[in-house]
């Protein structure tokens, strides 16, 4: 018998080579045939309420019943998509024909993608009665909700695939609502993947769409971008695409003219945080040299040592030595105190932010608040508490609700915890305990109190003196946590994921920032952290390192340390320098740094896409997708997302907790 995964590798098999002739938005083949929609029976219609209509449907026997309340709840789901969950579920999805089946899976989808839960998007609809399904409308609303759920994830070139086998599903008025989702898919691709498309590609409408998102690209410098959009729009006038192109040409085109010719970089170069100061510049040095090589016009760069100087004097003196672009300061003190008038004079690219707090959080009367009234700044930094937000968010996806949380009795500590709480409460999570650790913390004995294992225990004791005898016992943590987030260094992690095994909470996921990996990888000491899911920056991902890193690390061997994702920051401000008003005028696009792939908000910071990693037997791997243990929704068996690029690194699997 065919399983559903040999007939989802057989389907994909015979539609991706037909993309090149239906390719997506806006030119689908709309002449495929269409399955004719079923409608509601007359006396159905006629029924004034939703309750009416059930009730009607309940008289029913199946399928017939299953067929009639599936017609109820599409037009139910969008007002009242938990009622209509509610509904759904006690319909008998196995007994069902295959064709009512389909539409059950698409419609619990739907409510799946309403709701955040990405990976049971996959879960309904890598089902076999979806996969052979050869209703058109069904067909198009799998591929597009699992478009969707593969961009939530990151994983871009999936989610083009699936675009583009929506694409000979849809009608001309169904295509436009998806434009902006699709676009920016398309901006998140490689470019590489994008060219092979286009050379691939026959139809000249889907082509227009290839080709803007390459002139988005950032490999090009401003003018050049600038050149190919108004060629770009010669060249499709009556575009769907003409949206997105940036309505101020003019302005950037002034813009382009005024790369600087002399940036005052401000770093600290002595007292306690020289040698952070020392790596941020020997980076951007880094970049400088290979920018030479290139042929590049290269600018002069002065530096000037922040210690014991005060900051507005010493940018003050920078614009009267003709800086035309000042890059630093580092500290995040010696940025909030950067007078409006500095940045009105030249920009400014800070090394650290005014506050930590994303932009999501932001609330009026705070300092990020206030960054948006401050013409000419642009703020740039490793954030430990953006990670932690992004820790919460990558939680909730996964689909956790629950959280406890684990961080040092440090202000670091307490900023990412803020952090974290504040985006998780925000996107819905319950936070069930929190603790802190310092440097004489028993880890097992912080963990059996937050887990309760030692009330547990403490349980048992006392029955044993009741009842005179000792019980066979085995002591059990709460339940009611779906993962764990932690605020450690590398020495930190690797006791505290073995501390929470100890007290019987080794398959609860852990969520921690980057700091837990020492950027070295050390399997015989880093297999304690193994299921440990980080958010890491291409510079430390192993076997990934780019050309310019190879050369940093064979330069300086202090990059070789923890230091070395500040010679990274360095190196990604030089890249950064020349298209700051590239990136904050075009919206989507982007820059690929040793630190991320940077893109710059309408306020100015720079937002920087980490890659998600697990801990596997010591070394990081590409985190899947994962199925949580004790889903929100309670689905029928577990299954393995297979991939819909075979040239796509990533790893598309649903995997159990009990494999962690």
């Amino acid at each position: 018998m065919m399983t559903h995964i040999t007939a989802l590798r057989k389907n994909l098999s015979k539609k991706l080579p037909a993309i090149a002739m239906a390719a997506f938005i806006p030119v689908f083949i709309t002449a495929c045939s269409s399955q004719p929609k079923t409608t509601l029976p007359p006396t159905v219609s006629s029924i004034k309420n939703i309750d009416q209509q059930l009730a009607g449907a309940q008289r029913l026997n199946y399928p017939e019943r299953a067929s009639l309340t599936l017609e109820i709840t599409r037009k139910l789901l969008q007002k009242d998509p938990a009622r209509t969950r509610k509904i759904l579920d006690q319909l008998p999805y196995e007994q069902l024909p295959k064709r009512i089946q389909a539409e059950l899976a698409v419609q619990q989808a739907r409510i799946a993608q309403i709701n955040h839960q990405d990976w049971a998007v996959f879960e309904w609809l890598d089902r076999e009665a979806v996969i052979i399904s050869s209703n058109t409308e069904i067909n198009a609303q799998a591929h597009i909700l699992k478009a969707l759920a593969y961009s939530r994830f990151g994983e871009y070139q999936a989610a083009l695939d699936e675009w583009l086998l929506a694409g000979p599903y849809l009608t001309e008025t169904e295509r436009e609502p998806h434009y902006d989702s699709f676009w920016q898919t398309l901006l998140h691709v490689p470019a590489e993947r994008l060219n092979s498309l286009y050379q691939q590609e026959k139809s000249q409408s889907l082509k227009g769409w290839l080709t803007l998102a390459l002139i988005y690209q950032t490999g090009q410098s401003l003018d050049q971008q600038l050149t190919g959009l108004e060629q770009w729009k010669r060249d499709w006038a009556y575009h769907p695409a003409h949206k997105y192109l940036p309505g101020n040409f003019e302005t950037l085109k002034s813009s382009s003219t005024e790369r600087p010719d002399k940036i005052a970089v401000l770093l600290p170069l002595s007292g306690r945080l020289a040698k952070i100061g020392e790596a941020v510049r020997d980076g951007m040095l880094a970049s400088h040299y290979e920018a030479m090589s290139k042929g590049e016009l290269l600018p002069e760069l002065q530096f000037y040592n922040t210690q014991n100087s005060k900051i507005n004097d010493l940018a003050s003196k920078a614009i009267e030595d003709g800086a035309q672009l000042i890059i630093g300061p580092l500290n995040k003190s010696r940025v909030k105190e950067l007078n409006s008038d500095i940045t009105h004079r030249i920009p400014v690219l800070a090394l650290n932010y005014l506050d930590d707090i994303t932009d999501q959080l932001s609330v009026p009367g705070t300092a990020a608040q206030q960054a948006n009234d401050r013409t000419g700044l642009f703020q740039f930094g490793l954030s430990a508490e953006d990670e932690a937000v992004m820790a919460a968010e990558r939680g909730r996806l996964d689909g956790h609700r629950t959280a406890i949380i684990i961080t040092p009795d440090t202000e670091w500590g307490k900023k990412i915890n803020t952090s974290f709480k504040a985006r998780w409460k925000e996107l819905g999570g319950e936070i069930v305990g929190s603790a802190t650790f310092d440097a004489k913390t028993q880890f097992s004995s912080l963990t059996g109190w937050l887990l309760h294992t030692d009330q547990s225990e403490a349980r048992a004791k006392q029955l044993n003196r009741l009842l005179g005898e000792r019980l066979g016992f085995q002591a059990r943590r709460r339940q009611d946590i779906d993962m764990v987030f932690i605020g450690a260094n590398t020495q930190e992690a690797r006791q505290l994921k073995p501390a929470l095994a100890y007290q019987y909470a080794g398959n609860i996921p852990v969520y921690a920032t980057s700091s837990a990996f020492s950027g070295i990888t050390n399997t015989s000491q880093d297999r304690d952290m193994d299921g440990i899911r980080v958010p890491i920056m291409p510079w430390l991902i192993p076997g990934a390192s780019s050309q310019l890193e190879q050369q940093i690390l064979a330069l300086w061997q202090q990059s070789r340390t923890q230091l070395g994702s500040l010679y990274a920051l360095g190196a990604d401000a030089y890249k950064l320098y020349p298209r700051l008003q590239q990136l904050s005028s075009l919206q989507g696009s982007q820059l690929q740094g040793l630190t991320g792939s940077l893109s710059i908000t309408p306020n100015g910071k720079v937002h920087r896409e980490l890659s998600w990693q697990i801990f596997r037997n010591g070394r990081l791997k590409p985190l899947p997708i994962v199925k949580p243990k004790t889903p929100e929704g309670q689905l029928s068996r577990k299954r393995a997302i297979k991939p819909t690029s075979t040239d796509n690194l990533a790893l598309y699997a649903l995997e159990a907790q009990s494999q962690q």
